[in-house]
């Protein structure tokens, strides 16, 4: 469960920090909004500071996101296929399938569309107990994630996604 939360807060940081224009990250949004517990905002900054641990290949790897918007979504959405509307949306207006994996705990759908002034993303992530969108607009060094991931060891970032959860003033433990 450690490493999934991992891989999901790692991706999402880098994907949400990607470029994107105005008008293409209005399907996100408008969907998101409608579904949403939770929302963040992210830029390289912030994004640098959740690296506790200050591993520097991430810090080089976030500089070139510019934003990256992630959404934890309610219910609804979890238990509907109601996010297949937002893809649709993004193909139509040029966003092509980078990947899709499905099966077993987590479920990942990742669109994007690149040109030589600025690289969006968005996509979507289903794990058995939580659902997130996310957008990203910037540049990122995918070829650079499997080996960040192997390099990260359990408190070397702090989960946002446990922010506000935890009871009593308690630091959230790590599984």
């Amino acid at each position: 469960m450690a490493n999934i939360s991992k891989l999901i807060i790692v991706f999402c940081l880098l994907v949400g920090l990607l470029p994107s224009l105005k008008a293409q990250d209005t399907p996100f949004k408008a969907y998101a909004d409608t579904h949403k517990d939770r929302k963040f905002c992210f830029y390289p900054s912030t994004l640098r500071m959740i690296n506790i641990a200050k591993n520097p290949d991430y810090n080089e790897l976030v500089n070139g996101i510019e934003k990256l918007l992630v959404y934890t979504l309610d219910s609804a959405a979890k238990t509907g296929q109601s996010y297949k509307g937002l893809i649709t949306a993004y193909k139509k207006i040029g966003f092509e399938e980078y990947v899709t994996m499905a099966g077993g705990k987590t479920n990942f759908i990742l669109y994007g569309k690149e040109n030589k002034n600025e690289n969006q993303y968005v996509g979507v992530i289903k794990s058995e107990d939580a659902m997130y969108a996310f957008y990203l607009r910037g540049r990122i060094g995918w070829q650079k994630i499997p080996a960040l991931m192997q390099s990260f060891k359990t408190d070397d970032m702090i989960n946002i996604f446990d922010l506000n959860k935890q009871k009593s003033g308690k630091r959230p433990q790590n599984k």
